[in-house]
């Protein structure tokens, strides 16, 4: 009997380990944690309307783009109130064939140096025209007046010296170097007037020799005389040397774009 009382007694021990596995059981309410995550999906929902901001600020560039320069327009000398009414027109003396590339890098330094609001305007008079040779069309850009660029600026001590130490600038026209004058009404308007007067075609076949005297009949020195002082015969065309603005300047034009002067 006394070993049958020792079993009975340890079994109640086993009795007692079972009562733990309730403790898995408690840890499985820990799963809705899950169902809380779930609720924060939604949040990508309150991404989206930040898309309109998009929208918001394509209109604001779209609203301010009026006041930014178009440089697919050419720049007219049409009278219009300048941004800074001390400015004037005067004009610079460039190497013929560089005016364009003169005229970015000006606009680059007045950038860098902050100068802008001194220069209203830079016009390099000249048109698009289409020119036929060889039975093939193609388009080029005749400046009005090669190696000159009219610029219409205040013309401060600071400003001067920002130009004439950009390479290819020779000077101004017009004054003494130190001291330029602007442009007055009546030059200007003999400027605009020889910009909107367009082409005409004429053609001469006639022998040229140099120092020949002629008249440019096309293009936009239409109407200027000169003297002959080169002849291409392979390209057929001339340099022909017209006074603008007081100095003799070479024009390449087609020999059938000139006549001779008669004595």
């Amino acid at each position: 009997m006394a070993e049958d009382d020792v079993r009975l007694d340890t079994e109640p021990v086993v009795a007692e380990v079972l009562p733990t596995e309730p403790v898995v059981a408690e840890v499985l309410p820990t799963e809705p944690v899950v169902a809380e995550v779930l609720p924060t999906e939604p949040v990508v929902a309150e991404v989206l309307p930040t898309e309109p901001v998009v929208a918001e600020v394509l209109q604001s560039e779209r609203a301010d783009a009026p006041h930014q320069l178009d440089v697919s327009e050419e720049p007219t000398l049409e009278p219009e109130p300048p941004r800074n009414p001390n400015a004037k027109w005067y004009i610079l003396q460039a190497h013929t064939g560089y005016e364009g590339r003169v005229e970015q890098t000006v606009r680059e330094k007045l950038r860098i140096k902050g100068l802008d609001e001194l220069v209203d305007e830079i016009f390099i008079p000249s048109e698009e025209i289409v020119r036929t040779k060889g039975g093939k069309q193609r388009r080029i850009n005749q400046k009005y007046f090669p190696g000159y660029i009219l610029i219409r600026m205040e013309l401060t001590p600071e400003l001067w010296h920002l130009l004439m130490d950009i390479n290819r600038i020779s000077g101004f026209v017009g004054g003494t170097q130190r001291d330029p004058l602007p442009l007055d009404e009546e030059e200007l308007d003999a400027i605009k007037a020889q910009v909107s007067e367009g082409f005409q075609q004429m053609a001469a076949e006639e022998e040229y020799v140099i120092d020949q005297k002629v008249t440019i009949t096309e293009g936009p020195f239409n109407g200027f005389t000169g003297v002959i002082g080169e002849i291409n015969t392979e390209r057929e065309k001339l340099k022909v040397l017209v006074s603008i603005f007081g100095r003799p300047t070479p024009v390449e034009v087609e020999f059938d774009k000139v006549k001779n002067v008669e004595e």
